[in-house]
């Protein structure tokens, strides 16, 4: 294996366990918070999202520190990946309990995972602009 090949496999693996940990994290408070659900469901996908926005904004820069070039590729790849693992752990940890079909699914969840592009592609393409395409020694 060349040294190219060991750096994508590691930035893969890192953008799929800061996936799972940028579902995780906001899913381990849903179930902690399953009676303000029926109490107050919008203040409930208030606290949601804005834990979700900042467990993401954490994730982004963390995994922005290790990438030394391609930085817009990069956020556009670390985004996919989070939006991907989103959807597979969601079929799996929310649809079933919560009984949407899929095309209710992405009307009140799944779309909203798009929303991830905002901030990776804004860190990218202002470390792009800022460093010109790979990192300064």
């Amino acid at each position: 294996m060349n040294s190219i090949t060991r750096v994508h496999g590691r930035s893969m693996f890192r953008r799929v366990g800061y996936g799972l940990i940028a579902w995780t994290i906001p899913y381990a408070t849903s179930l902690l918070l399953l009676s303000l659900i029926q109490r107050d469901p919008e203040f409930f996908r208030t606290i949601m999202v804005v834990e979700g926005s900042l467990v993401g904004a954490l994730l982004t820069v963390l995994y922005f520190e290790a990438v030394t070039s391609h930085y817009l590729r990069e956020g556009f790849l670390l985004a996919a990946t989070w939006i991907v693992v989103n959807w597979a752990l969601d079929m799996v940890g929310v649809v079933p309990f919560v009984k949407l079909s899929m095309d209710r699914y992405f009307l009140q969840i799944g779309f909203e995972y798009l929303g991830m592009f905002a901030p990776t592609l804004a860190v990218g393409y202002m470390l792009e602009r800022r460093l010109g395409g790979s990192r300064q020694a």
